[in-house]
């Protein structure tokens, strides 16, 4: 990342606050149009099958809410919606509503950009306890709720069953620890052909900054000091974290890594590897292409469990009118009821954010018919979500081009991590 792109996100929570211009002028709402509809501009990056199930939820919300009309506009990619999202701030031309990740929402709110939630309805405090609390405690900056949970995910364990069978394990016990993931791993990792070179692989991977953090904090380390501003996962906790991750690889040559994408998932498919780690949302597109005996289970324990959360929160800006305010409230609220939330995690793979959800019937169907679908919900009792800070984002790709330098032999685990931490440290001081 070059210098001047650095600055640029460094001062923009400055230019933020520059540019802000609060208030709407005096007669009619202009958010309403001169039939009485309010429209509200939703700017997301929900592709694919994922967002065709969205698409068809703001169409189901807009026909029994013909008073509003949300407009849903898909920026591509989540890095082309951050770019946007914060440019058109500044330049005075944003949504009154969008997708954004903890980092993005620290910035905008460092430019008064983002509403707080309560104050738009005080009495839906009552349903914040029925959310999963770390969904909550993701949604509230210095005590004032600026977002709600929209699409959220953990990183689950697939395992092939079939694989585990023909290898002597029982397929009813996937791996819980460290430990114990080595030993299976080092079972399903076979050279059929004599080359040198598994042909069948007990573990592949990708996401190294995720997965990294996962093992950091299952291991008993931090990745943030919030009193310090700084980043503190270059410990002797973190070292021996990613030691683990780099040993299964060089050491013990049980299992296989990719520099990013998802060919792991890829290979999973195919048959080619017994386990890897994806997102609960990955099963989505596997599913049609897995011809196996195939099952999820939580990610493992060292020292504790532990397991990222993926995803993002909706905000509603600022400068949207009272009206269109409104009107996005009650699409969020809409969205992030017991139904709507369970319906969203049946046909997508993301959890609910409602604890009253699971008792509806069409989840309790899905239990007993997939007993493997409680498993990313079961983790949210162990989940944790990273930094919000602005400048986490830049502090992540070191760490991620660090965990890669370790993988690749590059430097030891100790060397990347510290030079990672040092990077990262002296941008955010």
């Amino acid at each position: 990342m070059s210098a001047m792109k650095i600055i640029g996100t460094m001062s923009l929570a400055a230019l933020l606050a520059l540019f802000f211009v609060g208030g709407c002028s005096p007669g009619r709402d202009p958010g309403v149009s001169e039939d009485g509809v309010v429209t509200v501009r939703f700017w997301h990056a929900m592709g694919g099958p994922l967002g065709a199930v969205m698409m068809g939820l703001i169409d189901e919300f807009n026909e029994a809410h013909p008073e509003i009309h949300i407009r849903a506009e898909s920026m591509g990619t989540y890095e082309a919606l951050r770019q946007r999202l914060l440019a058109s701030w500044i330049a005075g031309n944003q949504p009154e509503m969008a997708q954004a990740y903890e980092g993005w929402i620290a910035t905008l709110i460092g430019g008064e950009a983002v509403v707080d939630l309560a104050e738009l309805d005080p009495g839906f405090a009552e349903e914040l306890e029925d959310f999963f609390p770390v969904f909550i405690e993701n949604s509230y900056y210095d005590g004032r709720l600026k977002s709600l949970p929209f699409n959220k995910s953990v990183p689950v364990i697939y395992y092939n069953r079939d694989m585990f069978r023909r290898a002597g394990l029982d397929p009813e016990r996937p791996p819980r620890t460290w430990d114990e993931f080595l030993e299976t791993s080092r079972i399903l990792t076979r050279d059929f052909d004599g080359s040198g070179r598994p042909d069948q692989w007990g573990h592949k991977f990708s996401d190294h900054a995720t997965y990294f953090n996962c093992l950091l904090v299952q291991n008993g380390g931090e990745i943030f000091d919030h009193e310090r501003n700084m980043v503190v996962f270059d410990s002797p906790e973190g070292e021996e974290a990613l030691g683990y991750l780099v040993d299964l690889v060089r050491k013990h040559r049980v299992a296989d890594f990719y520099l990013g994408g998802y060919d792991h998932q890829v290979d999973f498919a195919a048959g080619r590897v017994g386990m890897i780690v994806a997102s609960s949302v990955s099963r989505t597109f596997m599913i049609h292409q897995i011809g196996f005996d195939w099952g999820m289970a939580p990610l493992l324990e060292n020292k504790q469990p532990g397991n990222l959360v993926y995803g993002t929160n909706t905000v509603i800006l600022s400068r949207a009118s009272p009206a269109q305010k409104q009107a996005a409230w009650e699409f969020i609220k809409w969205f992030t009821s017991p139904e709507i939330t369970a319906r969203w995690s049946l046909a997508t793979g993301y959890v609910p954010v409602r604890e009253s959800a699971l008792e509806l019937e069409i989840m309790r169907e899905e239990f007993a018919r997939n007993p493997d679908s409680r498993v990313p919900i079961d983790m949210l009792e162990h989940a944790f979500f990273e930094p919000r800070q602005s400048l986490w984002l830049l502090a992540r790709e070191f760490l991620g081009d660090a965990v890669k330098e370790a993988l690749l032999g590059s430097m030891s685990p100790g060397e990347a991590l510290r030079a990672a931490a040092d990077k990262s440290n002296f941008w955010l001081r």
